[in-house]
């Protein structure tokens, strides 16, 4: 069975419009021209992908298991059309990253992008953060070749591997009536108030326990804020204080405009580590890899 790129993309452009006019919209084709490569997949399958209930498209069970296949090949054609550009640009290679979004913070751009890109200069890095469980699925997916994640509700086929903790942090701004305590309490913290995220996704779920193990609940929430640098904005403008997990190569990192607090009590840790795609990851890839675990070894 031979199966045609351009009609699997009608075919997941379909599912993922609800419609054969919405798909024909997306794709600029007539809608009867959407119709004609509909069914010339269905005769190379030789099965129903879709039928149609209500005025509304539903994918059958063969057409669930072609709609997965047909998002893995279309991602892989992307792949080779960026791997043949950036040969054609004289780049040497290309590596997405997916990181946590505890790292959308300047120590991380510092500590781990910049020296990579200052060694591996005909690279291309694409880098996004996102939840961690995302990322860790995006890899699985083949949307991206490596992820930097929080060990939070990953998907049971990612293969997590350890790097180093992350301390749970609590900062300040430099004129918040806290940061120039010797010791700070959980109620201290609690009556200044918290910057936190909006309660979506599991992974909110796991950073609110997180906090009550620290004894701080969403009652002490004086502010919601999504996005880890608008929440950095926030807590820099005296609105509140904010956790944060910092990785250890960060320690001796200061944070602009910010104080970390010296807080009583036992220290509070995630694991962080690597999910990568099956396989022989690429050379790019597994230099990045490399460094993330040279960081982690330097900070053990």
């Amino acid at each position: 069975m031979t199966l045609d790129l351009f009609r699997l993309l009608v075919f997941v452009t379909v599912v993922d419009r609800n419609g054969y006019s919405a798909a024909a919209r997306q794709l600029h084709l007539a809608q009867s021209t959407v119709s004609h490569h509909m069914s010339e997949l269905e005769r190379a399958c030789n099965t129903q992908l879709l039928r149609y209930e209500g005025r509304t498209v539903h994918i059958t069970t063969a057409g669930q298991e072609v709609y997965e296949t047909a998002l893995v090949m279309l991602a892989e054609q992307e792949r080779l059309a960026k791997s043949l550009g950036d040969l054609k640009e004289g780049r040497q290679g290309r590596v997405r990253l997916g990181a946590s979004l505890a790292f959308e913070q300047q120590h991380f751009l510092h500590e781990v992008i910049a020296p990579f890109c200052r060694s591996h200069q005909g690279t291309m890095l694409s880098l996004r953060f996102g939840h961690s469980r995302r990322e860790a699925q995006a890899v699985l997916d083949r949307e991206l070749d490596l992820a930097y994640v929080i060990r939070w509700h990953l998907p049971g086929e990612a293969r997590f591997e350890f790097l180093h903790e992350a301390e749970l942090t609590f900062l300040v701004c430099h004129d918040h009536p806290l940061a120039g305590a010797e010791l700070v309490t959980i109620a201290d913290i609690g009556k200044a108030g918290l910057i936190t995220a909006p309660l979506k996704g599991a992974e909110s779920f796991y950073y609110r326990d997180v906090l009550r193990e620290r004894g701080l609940s969403g009652d002490h929430s004086v502010l919601e804020v999504d996005g880890q640098q608008a929440r950095l904005l926030a807590t820099a403008a005296g609105l509140g204080v904010m956790a944060t997990f910092v990785p250890r190569y960060a320690h001796e990192i200061s944070f602009d405009g910010l104080t970390r607090l010296p807080v009583e009590g036992s220290v509070v840790t995630v694991d962080l580590g690597l999910v990568c795609r099956p396989g022989e990851p690429s050379s790019s890839t597994e230099a990045l890899a490399a460094w993330l675990r040279k960081l982690a070894k330097r900070s053990a």
